[in-house]
């Protein structure tokens, strides 16, 4: 990593931005290619060891027992060193917070002392019990369930992930107690869904941040039931809970049991939901953050799950056409973990069937027919919504910005800290899944989302080292306990099946994590206050420290008159429903969406335009739709005045004129006030009479 990263971080991350930045976001600007390669190498590590372990063995080196003996000793020593060392520290990480505002603390404590304490204890006491051969038998009869038992399990697994989701859903009127963070990440997934409603297509006049494809399910089920914030909250939630039921069902086809499915899952949902501020009543999670709970993870979840089915089969064969159609869909909804997971999913394959040649080559087609049929399905869909192919270039637009141009990086200061425990976690996945491989164990499910899990662990972790923030951990908690639920699988059973009682350190540390992700259900929502919460009056206090963007259109008729009617001539303005304009701000679709026409910019409003360059193309796709209007928020960036005014537009006054703003006096240009909305309104002079009217 120190040797080999610098230059292959130059090699995939040339060095220097692509973009103009604005003014106010180039203080965010940190590229880090030498840490992206050196993540590469990072990644690459895992997949390289299973590779040594599997031409190792086939060579069959002879070790004595004492050398493996004192070989495992030594691994496992330091693991448990390492693991402990990481936690105690993880008050004491740094993160490169210096360019953060508001600055964050330095250290993050993700687990308290005291769960750190109970995890322990819960690790030597079920060491313990799994030395008693009452426990082993009890064990090894859970898998003998009535189907009434099935049943509840089942049933209980829906239960608490709907209980665990009720934080989840808002509404218009519920949200105005909610916390700035929520309603200002609601303000970009709830407009994605409204730029759908709108008239855009994502992936041809539209860029979506978090998804491509799943905005389309919020726009249905709002087209269907109501444009409000509450259908969408519940449509967000409920395929979040299916992401989380399918993993469930994993768990269940891996253990071959609902209850003991279910003692696993329940941490892994909790762990999943895990807290990231606020109180248990009013919490943010990666629930409420539809960013990441469905748009991102539900996609690889259903993929994970049909994984498993296809793995259950005992035909030996490698995945069909369909499951690959499905991860060509993951893909096209978010390129970022649609790779993660479509690499998941043949790493499970290929950890579970004969490395023959027919068997890589019949994957090979099954791969490459389903990533084309996902591709044709979706070609159909632009062209009966916008009668054009999709533009795949829109997959890597917010990519390109992050990753390649660096906004909003942050480098990771420390090598300690949690982070290494959850990378760690996936190693062992895989390690695990390759021995299993090389010793042809029974249980294909098992050992392939062994591999699955620590794949796709490794893939998404590229989240948290772009963005080292310390909240940017919290996501990858999710498949992090997914991955400890099937390495406590493979401890357990390996001690109820030995003859005697023989406890390891890397099962009792295993059973330590475990023990971690059972504690955030400490964190469990009471059902009855989140149903409360949601016919809450309205607090003014909770307000003045909540949202910081409207997520309701204004519905003064003078508002709507200043926003949605566009200037036909110098001095006059018309209005016509479903006419382009473009409005620069927060839930920019929603408001044209309520008014009658509809906004042009292929981004979310004027906090997604983060260049010139984006602020030029939202200018030329107004031209493109034959309008001329821009509707611009005040507080955003002054160069957007700039390039408004280098563009040939004029700012409306309040008296009525359009006047073009002096270019060397930018940052404090005669802003128009209208109706006391800090909104201003601009034209194009060069298209004064817009074709949209005809």
């Amino acid at each position: 990593m120190l040797v080999v990263g610098p230059p292959l971080g130059d090699l995939v991350v040339p060095d220097g931005t692509h973009a103009r930045f604005l003014p106010a976001f180039r203080p965010y600007v940190r590229p880090e290619p030498t840490e992206q390669g050196r993540f590469l190498v990072a990644l690459s590590a895992p997949l390289l060891l299973s590779l040594a372990t599997f031409l190792l063995v086939r060579r069959r080196p002879r070790i004595s027992p004492q050398a493996q003996a004192l070989g495992v000793l030594l691994a496992e020593g330091t693991a448990v060193v390492l693991v402990l060392v990481c936690f105690v520290w993880q008050a004491h990480t740094r993160y490169g917070l210096k360019y953060v505002n508001p600055p964050a603390p330095v250290g993050w404590s993700y687990f308290s002392t005291t769960t750190l304490l109970a995890a322990a204890a819960f690790a030597v006491a079920a060491s313990l019990a799994l030395g008693h051969r009452t426990v082993r038998a009890g064990l090894r009869g859970l898998r003998r369930e009535s189907s009434r038992r099935r049943a509840a399990a089942i049933g209980a697994a829906a239960v608490m992930t709907v209980i665990w989701l009720l934080h989840a859903i808002n509404s218009d009127s519920s949200v105005a107690n909610a916390n700035a963070s929520l309603t200002f990440h609601l303000s970009f997934t709830l407009d994605e869904a409204f730029a759908v409603l709108n008239g855009l297509t994502p992936l041809v006049d539209f860029s979506a941040q978090y998804g491509s494809l799943l905005p389309w399910a919020g726009a249905l089920a709002m087209l269907a039931f109501g444009k409000t914030l509450l259908v969408f909250t519940i449509a967000m939630s409920a395929l979040t809970a299916l992401a989380l039921l399918a993993l469930y069902d994993v768990l269940r086809r891996a253990t071959r049991s609902a209850t003991v499915a279910l003692v696993l899952y329940l941490p892994l949902l909790a762990t999943s939901l895990y807290r990231v501020r606020g109180t248990l009543l009013e919490r943010d999670t990666f629930g409420t953050y539809f960013g990441m709970f469905p748009l991102r993870y539900a996609g690889p979840y259903l993929l994970v799950w049909l994984t498993a089915r296809q793995l259950e089969r005992r035909d030996g064969r490698v995945g069909t056409w369909p499951l690959w159609l499905v991860a060509g869909l993951v893909l096209l909804n978010n390129l970022e973990f649609g790779i993660a997971a479509t690499g998941a999913s043949v790493a499970a394959f290929l950890w579970t069937a004969p490395l023959d040649r027919r068997a890589v080559l019949r994957l090979a087609r099954a791969l490459a027919a389903g990533l084309a049929g996902a591709l044709v399905l979706v070609s159909l869909l632009t062209l009966l919504r916008a009668g054009v192919l999709p533009r795949l270039s829109r997959l890597t637009d917010y990519a390109q910005l992050y990753a390649r141009d660096g906004f909003g990086m942050l480098p990771i200061r420390d090598p300690l800290g949690v982070h290494v425990v959850i990378y760690l976690t996936y190693v062992a996945a895989i390690v695990t899944a390759t021995v299993r491989a090389v010793r042809n164990a029974s249980n294909r499910v098992l050992t392939g989302m062994l591999a699955w899990s620590g794949v796709f662990g490794l893939g998404t972790g590229g989240y948290f080292v772009g963005r080292s923030h310390p909240e940017a951990l919290i996501p990858s908690f999710s498949v992090w306990a997914f991955a400890l639920a099937f390495l406590t699988i493979v401890a357990v059973s390996n001690r109820v099946s030995a003859p005697a009682w023989r406890p390891s350190l890397a099962a009792m540390l295993v059973l330590f994590g475990f023990g971690i992700a059972a504690c955030s259900l400490a964190q469990t929502p009471a059902p009855w206050s989140q149903l409360s919460r949601l016919d809450a009056p309205f607090d003014p206090e909770a307000a003045a420290s909540g949202a910081e963007q409207p997520l309701v259109p204004e519905q003064r008729h003078d508002t709507k008159r200043f926003i949605s009617s566009i200037a036909d001539g110098p001095s006059r303005f018309v209005y016509r429903r479903g006419a382009p304009v473009a409005i620069l701000t927060p839930m920019g679709h929603r408001t044209a969406d309520a008014y009658g026409v509809v906004d042009v910019a292929p981004y979310t409003g004027a906090n997604s335009m983060e260049t010139e360059e984006r602020v030029e193309a939202t200018l030329d796709a107004l031209r493109e739709a034959g309008g001329n209007t821009a509707i611009v928020s005040r507080g955003v960036d002054p160069r957007i005045f700039a390039v408004l005014d280098r563009n040939g537009f004029a700012i409306l006054t309040t008296t009525g004129r359009l006047v073009r703003i002096n270019r060397t006096n930018v940052r404090n240009p005669a802003l128009a006030v209208w109706q006391d909305r800090v909104l201003t309104k601009w034209v194009d002079t060069h298209h004064l009479h817009p074709q949209a009217l005809g």
